[in-house]
Protein backbone atom coordinates (compact mmCIF):
# COMPACT_ATOMS: atom_id res chain seq x y z
CA UNK A 1 0.00 0.00 0.00
CA UNK A 2 1.45 3.43 -0.93
CA UNK A 3 2.42 5.64 1.93
CA UNK A 4 0.52 8.95 2.10
CA UNK A 5 2.45 12.18 2.42
CA UNK A 6 1.92 14.19 5.60
CA UNK A 7 -0.51 17.07 5.00
CA UNK A 8 2.12 19.87 4.76
CA UNK A 9 4.19 17.93 2.21
CA UNK A 10 1.13 16.94 0.20
CA UNK A 11 -0.33 20.46 0.19
CA UNK A 12 3.02 21.85 -1.01
CA UNK A 13 2.66 19.73 -4.18
CA UNK A 14 -0.71 21.24 -5.10
CA UNK A 15 -1.07 24.21 -7.47
CA UNK A 16 -1.48 27.70 -6.02
CA UNK A 17 -4.76 29.57 -6.44
CA UNK A 18 -5.19 33.31 -6.00
CA UNK A 19 -8.62 34.36 -4.75
CA UNK A 20 -10.32 37.74 -4.55
CA UNK A 21 -13.58 39.28 -3.46
CA UNK A 22 -15.08 42.39 -5.05
CA UNK A 23 -18.39 44.21 -5.13
CA UNK A 24 -20.94 45.85 -7.34
CA UNK A 25 -21.98 48.98 -5.42
CA UNK A 26 -24.66 51.00 -7.22
CA UNK A 27 -26.22 54.41 -6.90
CA UNK A 28 -29.93 55.09 -7.36
CA UNK A 29 -29.40 55.59 -11.12
CA UNK A 30 -27.83 52.15 -11.69
CA UNK A 31 -24.27 53.42 -12.01
CA UNK A 32 -21.64 51.39 -10.18
CA UNK A 33 -18.47 52.29 -8.29
CA UNK A 34 -15.06 51.61 -9.81
CA UNK A 35 -11.68 52.59 -8.46
CA UNK A 36 -8.39 53.50 -10.15
CA UNK A 37 -5.49 51.89 -8.31
CA UNK A 38 -2.09 53.53 -8.60
CA UNK A 39 -0.49 50.14 -9.39
CA UNK A 40 -2.60 49.26 -12.47
CA UNK A 41 -3.28 50.91 -15.81
CA UNK A 42 -7.01 50.08 -15.67
CA UNK A 43 -9.87 50.59 -13.22
CA UNK A 44 -11.14 47.84 -10.90
CA UNK A 45 -14.25 46.92 -8.99
CA UNK A 46 -13.76 47.66 -5.28
CA UNK A 47 -12.20 44.62 -3.66
CA UNK A 48 -8.96 42.73 -3.38
CA UNK A 49 -7.14 39.57 -2.46
CA UNK A 50 -8.44 37.14 0.12
CA UNK A 51 -6.22 36.95 3.22
CA UNK A 52 -5.41 33.65 4.98
CA UNK A 53 -8.38 32.54 7.10
CA UNK A 54 -10.74 34.95 5.35
CA UNK A 55 -13.62 34.08 3.04
CA UNK A 56 -14.23 36.09 -0.17
CA UNK A 57 -17.28 37.94 1.24
CA UNK A 58 -15.32 39.03 4.32
CA UNK A 59 -12.50 40.09 1.99
CA UNK A 60 -14.86 42.24 -0.09
CA UNK A 61 -16.26 43.93 3.04
CA UNK A 62 -12.76 44.56 4.43
CA UNK A 63 -11.43 45.91 1.14
CA UNK A 64 -14.39 48.29 0.66
CA UNK A 65 -13.77 49.63 4.16
CA UNK A 66 -10.00 49.97 3.62
CA UNK A 67 -10.09 51.37 0.09
CA UNK A 68 -13.21 53.55 0.17
CA UNK A 69 -13.89 54.11 3.86
CA UNK A 70 -17.35 52.53 3.64
CA UNK A 71 -18.78 50.08 6.18
CA UNK A 72 -21.29 48.14 4.08
CA UNK A 73 -23.24 44.94 4.43
CA UNK A 74 -22.09 42.68 1.60
CA UNK A 75 -24.94 40.72 0.03
CA UNK A 76 -25.39 37.80 -2.27
CA UNK A 77 -22.85 36.29 -4.62
CA UNK A 78 -23.38 37.55 -8.18
CA UNK A 79 -20.51 36.15 -10.25
CA UNK A 80 -17.56 33.78 -10.10
CA UNK A 81 -14.64 33.90 -12.53
CA UNK A 82 -12.10 31.14 -12.96
CA UNK A 83 -8.80 32.06 -14.60
CA UNK A 84 -6.38 29.22 -15.34
CA UNK A 85 -2.69 29.57 -14.64
CA UNK A 86 -0.66 31.34 -17.29
CA UNK A 87 2.90 30.31 -18.15
CA UNK A 88 3.24 33.48 -20.22
CA UNK A 89 2.80 35.72 -17.15
CA UNK A 90 3.89 33.15 -14.54
CA UNK A 91 0.47 33.68 -12.98
CA UNK A 92 -1.21 31.07 -10.78
CA UNK A 93 -4.82 30.01 -11.16
CA UNK A 94 -7.37 32.47 -9.87
CA UNK A 95 -10.93 32.42 -8.66
CA UNK A 96 -12.68 35.77 -8.33
CA UNK A 97 -15.98 36.40 -6.54
CA UNK A 98 -18.29 39.40 -7.08
CA UNK A 99 -20.90 40.29 -4.44
CA UNK A 100 -23.80 42.72 -4.27
CA UNK A 101 -23.01 45.70 -2.03
CA UNK A 102 -26.44 47.23 -2.58
CA UNK A 103 -27.61 50.69 -3.55
CA UNK A 104 -26.38 53.85 -1.85
CA UNK A 105 -27.61 57.27 -3.05
CA UNK A 106 -25.04 59.12 -5.14
CA UNK A 107 -24.98 62.07 -2.74
CA UNK A 108 -24.11 59.75 0.15
CA UNK A 109 -21.37 58.03 -1.85
CA UNK A 110 -19.87 61.38 -2.82
CA UNK A 111 -19.97 62.56 0.81
CA UNK A 112 -18.73 59.32 2.41
CA UNK A 113 -16.15 57.79 0.08
CA UNK A 114 -12.60 58.53 1.16
CA UNK A 115 -10.21 56.81 -1.27
CA UNK A 116 -7.21 55.12 0.34
CA UNK A 117 -4.34 57.41 -0.72
CA UNK A 118 -1.70 54.65 -0.60
CA UNK A 119 -3.47 52.54 -3.25
CA UNK A 120 -6.03 54.60 -5.13
CA UNK A 121 -5.70 57.54 -7.49
CA UNK A 122 -9.45 58.00 -7.95
CA UNK A 123 -12.92 56.49 -7.87
CA UNK A 124 -15.93 56.99 -10.12
CA UNK A 125 -19.52 56.00 -10.73
CA UNK A 126 -19.92 54.58 -14.22
CA UNK A 127 -22.66 53.23 -16.44
CA UNK A 128 -22.54 49.63 -17.59
CA UNK A 129 -21.81 50.87 -21.12
CA UNK A 130 -18.51 52.25 -19.79
CA UNK A 131 -17.37 48.95 -18.20
CA UNK A 132 -14.52 48.79 -20.73
CA UNK A 133 -12.48 51.04 -18.39
CA UNK A 134 -12.04 47.81 -16.42
CA UNK A 135 -9.76 45.04 -17.67
CA UNK A 136 -11.23 42.72 -20.30
CA UNK A 137 -12.11 40.10 -17.68
CA UNK A 138 -13.15 42.77 -15.15
CA UNK A 139 -15.59 44.34 -17.59
CA UNK A 140 -17.12 40.96 -18.43
CA UNK A 141 -17.30 40.13 -14.70
CA UNK A 142 -19.14 43.40 -13.95
CA UNK A 143 -21.58 42.92 -16.84
CA UNK A 144 -22.45 39.38 -15.72
CA UNK A 145 -22.98 40.55 -12.12
CA UNK A 146 -25.24 43.39 -13.29
CA UNK A 147 -27.24 40.96 -15.45
CA UNK A 148 -27.79 38.78 -12.37
CA UNK A 149 -28.96 41.84 -10.41
CA UNK A 150 -31.46 42.66 -13.16
CA UNK A 151 -32.74 39.06 -13.16
CA UNK A 152 -31.52 38.46 -16.72
CA UNK A 153 -29.07 35.74 -15.70
CA UNK A 154 -28.34 33.35 -12.87
CA UNK A 155 -25.10 32.95 -10.97
CA UNK A 156 -22.74 31.18 -13.32
CA UNK A 157 -19.10 30.16 -13.29
CA UNK A 158 -17.26 31.92 -16.07
CA UNK A 159 -13.98 30.35 -17.14
CA UNK A 160 -11.47 32.37 -19.11
CA UNK A 161 -8.65 31.01 -21.28
CA UNK A 162 -5.82 33.22 -20.06
CA UNK A 163 -5.14 36.57 -18.50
Amino acid sequence: MPRLLPDPAYFATLPKVISSGSVILRDEHGHFVVEKPNYRDHWLLPGGGVDPGEDPRQCAQREVAEELGLDLEIGRLLAIDWLPSSAVRSAPMGVHFVFDAGVVPRAELEAQIVPQAEELDDWALIDEADADVLSVWGGARARRALAVLRGEAELDLAAHGSR
